[in-house]
């Protein structure tokens, strides 16, 4: 397994993303631009390595919308940026395409394949002996644990957790981890990050527990409201989904491989990723059950 990226740093998160269409821009115009990919600093002449699309000269990217630190804008025609769209971009980049069309899937619907009209999905999905009976995945971009998170003051502790209501994202590691080892009071499952946030809130649950790169970027724009208190070494590598059978799987590890060696796969991270997350992972209190 390749050594994680690091990931620290601070900033706000991008407002987010409430409404789904086409990519490209409903007129064309991102497509037609000089820019087709938003704000994404894509590589010049790179190695091309031609992918198998489901359209011609266009890229199919699936995800659990909304997701804003993954994919920032106020509406898919808007999106511009993000380290997962910038991220499809430069892959696209690569595969000689110029267009991305987002689609959008639950989580759960994309790793028990009840989805797959799309090339491929990127949405921090860890790659487990179980997923990959259903699904194909490319060579891993990242590697997450599993952050807590709770309303900013919560008491909870690693102890206490064992007698709370916790959330968790339906079809997620966090939820196995939570039924077969940690085994709270009571657990609640969600099936979008949104509701799953908003429950902690709202004091419906106390605490919910999802990967250290989705729980710190909320924690860091929620106004004070929020904070990250602790991790589980439960997680894992994140890689890019494919429909099982994908004649995409080697072309794409071919493009992941020369994106590692030349950097470009850091410079991603580096200016999309680590500043929104709040803090540096690493730091934070290791709990177990």
């Amino acid at each position: 397994m390749k050594k994680p990226l690091k990931i620290t740093g601070a900033a706000a998160l991008a407002a987010c993303l409430v409404t789904l269409a086409g990519c490209g821009g409903s007129d064309g115009s991102k497509a037609a631009s000089d820019k087709p990919f938003g704000e994404c600093e894509i590589s010049a002449n790179p190695p091309i390595h031609k992918l198998d699309t489901m359209t011609e000269g266009e890229l199919t990217v699936a995800a659990s919308l909304p997701y804003p630190a993954g994919y920032r804008g106020n509406t898919l025609d808007s999106v511009d940026g993000g380290y997962m769209y910038c991220l499809d971009a430069e892959i696209a980049n690569r595969a000689g395409l110029k267009k991305i069309k987002l689609v959008n899937a639950s989580f759960e619907a994309l790793v028990t394949a009840k989805s797959s009209s799309f090339d491929f999905a990127v949405w921090d999905i860890v790659v487990t002996p179980e997923r990959k009976r259903a699904v194909d995945f490319a060579s891993p971009y990242n590697t997450y644990l599993t952050g807590v998170l709770v309303k900013k003051g919560s008491e909870l502790t690693a102890e206490s957790i064992k007698q709370s209501t916790v959330g968790v994202l339906a079809g997620s590691v966090q939820l196995k981890y939570l039924q077969e080892t940690l085994k709270p009071k009571q657990t609640r499952v969600f099936n979008s990050n949104d509701d799953l946030f908003n429950a902690v809130l709202a004091g419906q649950i106390d605490a919910a527990v999802n990967d250290t790169a989705t729980v710190m970027p909320r924690a860091a724009n929620s106004g004070g409201k929020l904070e990250v208190i602790g991790r589980y070494p439960i997680g894992g590598d994140v890689a890019p989904l494919l429909p099982k059978g994908s004649a995409n799987v080697e072309v794409l590890n071919k493009i992941l491989g020369d994106m590692k060696e030349d950097g470009t796969l850091d410079k991603i991270m580096d200016k999309w990723l680590n500043p929104i997350l709040g803090g540096d992972p690493d730091t934070l209190p290791e709990w177990a059950a």
